[in-house]
């Protein structure tokens, strides 16, 4: 059974990670995420895929917590 994964933001570790909406798609320019969450201001081609059960020990990394 394949597992649940979502996507969050490299900057931040949120799970607010959007994907912009372009006019110009496809091969020609890559596609843009951003998040979110407030304070953040990521943007860009790059986002995280975690399984959801791994989202908090993900989440306490990214911010200097020991697990």
């Amino acid at each position: 059974m394949k597992q649940l994964t979502i996507r969050v933001c490299p900057k931040c570790g949120s799970s607010k990670i959007r994907e912009t909406a372009s006019s110009v798609g496809g091969w020609l320019v890559p596609t843009t995420y951003y998040c979110e969450e407030e304070g953040c201001g990521y943007s860009g081609p790059i986002y995280v895929e975690v399984e959801a059960a791994e989202l908090d020990t993900m989440r306490k990394i990214m911010i200097g917590e020991d697990t």
